[in-house]
């Protein structure tokens, strides 16, 4: 085991460190900005006034000491056919955080049934009986090992899991090549962030998908399922599964390796049966004509974009919530934001803000709960608080919010913005699918945002990133 553990979530926190300081240090910038109703914006079309979000409860820590772990993160949640949800975790250790840590693995699961979650979560029981366990196969590398051999990681972080109508599960991880700490050797993506050498499909049939082995690539003598880092499977690093009403396939979600600055969230499906042929892929993009439609050879273009080059989208997480897709992830230095969409394709509306770094610093992977409603939402944001010797927080926390973000929009401001219609984006549709508000003037992006968000997020907060960001060019 390394002896520096804490560098899985350093340059994660190095990204977080230096929009939480802007925030938290610029209050007040939006005076005599106006709103996004004054600039011809009518918030929350549904006229139903939204519950204040806040923070609800601790997930781990002494949540999760009876399943042998206090310290983890991420918790991408799946409802499963029989009802409940599974919750996977990201690097997990015996005590609340990694310094010295003992009991390193990732992933685990945890299981949960309790449908009055705006109360709380609660945990049921543990993917490894007594105790979780790290649920795939894998041996943890040394960073110089996973650094320059293919295929060596030091660490298999999770991105989303499904449970298919056939009752097989697929979970997708992704194995860590680099962790970018450059006074350690490591060496940034071109995007500037932490390297993989791929996402990886795991396999299990059993009913409570206790056990896990790699998914073979039938198109390829059986080989691993893995998208590797290059072509347009770079794109889907991070990724996020869901299947929609009534339809044969799996539309997965993914962003490039680590936080790509600049980068945006690309779309793909396959037939819910063909998840391990390889060829049976196809990709979301706009042709030379702006014509969208899933082609086998992409392109792949981003159906949300990064909110300026400075930025990166994080971790993203993908559900069904009362007939609407939601995405819910980072967006740049604004905090945790969902947009959603009446069709896995779009159109997509303008983020919703809800929680900023002002209210929980260093927060990441954002993931709304399945069992959630538009109106009542929950939440589970990651935060790793002053990483390093001194950490005092490294876990997950419930949020209660609302993500019922949909913003009408007209005159001037309509026209920069392109997409304000709530419709699904058929093959066919030219031009975006989600609206342009990062190329508005920074008041209207201020206005903009500031209509569309939490009750307790601060309208200061949104005007304090923006300035931040732009102060950065």
């Amino acid at each position: 085991m390394p002896s520096r553990r804490e560098a899985p979530q350093v340059s994660r926190s190095t990204f977080l460190k230096g929009a939480a300081g802007a925030l938290l240090g610029a209050g007040g910038l939006l005076a005599g900005m106006g709103s996004a109703v004054a600039a011809g914006t009518s918030a929350s079309p549904r006229g139903a006034a939204a519950p204040s979000a806040g923070p609800v409860k601790d997930l781990t820590g002494e949540e999760t000491a009876g399943f042998g772990f206090r310290g983890t993160d991420l918790g991408f949640t799946a409802k499963t056919n029989h009802g409940y949800c599974i919750s996977i975790f990201g690097d997990t250790f015996d005590q609340p955080v990694p310094q010295n840590g003992t009991g390193w693995r990732s992933p685990v699961g945890l299981r949960q049934s309790n449908a009055d979650i705006q109360n709380g979560i609660r945990w049921d029981n543990c993917i490894g009986g007594g105790a979780a366990k790290q649920m795939i196969p894998y041996d943890h590398r040394d960073a110089n090992t996973a650094r320059n051999e293919p295929g060596q990681v030091v660490t298999e972080i999770p991105n989303d899991l499904i449970h298919l109508p056939d009752g097989r599960y697929m979970m997708t991880t992704f194995g860590v090549r680099d962790w970018a700490i450059q006074s350690e050797g490591g060496i940034p993506s071109p995007g500037g962030s932490w390297r993989t050498w791929y996402s990886r499909q795991w396999t299990s049939t059993e009913t409570h998908a206790e056990n896990w082995e790699r998914t073979w690539d039938l198109d390829n003598n059986r080989e691993n399922m893995d998208f590797w880092n290059e072509g347009l499977w770079s794109h889907f690093q991070n990724n996020s599964m869901i299947m929609w009403p009534n339809e044969g396939f799996v539309y997965i979600y993914g962003t490039n390796e680590g936080r790509w600055n600049g980068g945006g969230i690309h779309l793909m499906r396959v037939p819910w049966d063909k998840m391990w042929q390889r060829s049976q892929y196809t990709f979301w993009g706009a042709d030379d004509a702006g014509r969208w439609d899933f082609r086998p050879n992409g392109p792949s273009t981003p159906i949300i974009a990064a909110p300026s080059p400075f930025e990166a989208i994080g971790e993203i997480s993908a559900q069904v919530i009362d007939g609407r897709v939601v995405l819910s992830f980072l967006n740049g230095a604004r905090g945790a934001v969902t947009q959603t969409a009446p069709y896995p394709t779009g159109l997509w509306t303008a983020p919703r803000t809800h929680v900023t770094f002002a209210q929980a610093p260093y927060l990441y992977a954002p993931i709304v709960h399945p069992y959630s409603t538009l109106g009542s939402a929950q939440l589970l944001v990651s935060q790793w608080i002053n990483p390093g010797p001194d950490s005092s927080f490294y876990g997950v926390r419930q949020w209660s919010s609302s993500v019922d973000g949909r913003v009408a929009v007209r005159g001037a401001m309509a026209e920069r913005l392109v997409v304000t219609k709530d419709e699904p984006a058929h093959p066919g549709h030219q031009g975006p699918v989600s609206p342009q508000w990062q190329k508005l003037p920074v008041a209207e992006q201020i206005a903009l945002l500031s209509d569309n968000r939490d009750d307790r997020v601060s309208r200061e907060d949104i005007a304090a990133a923006t300035h931040a960001v732009r102060a950065r060019r």
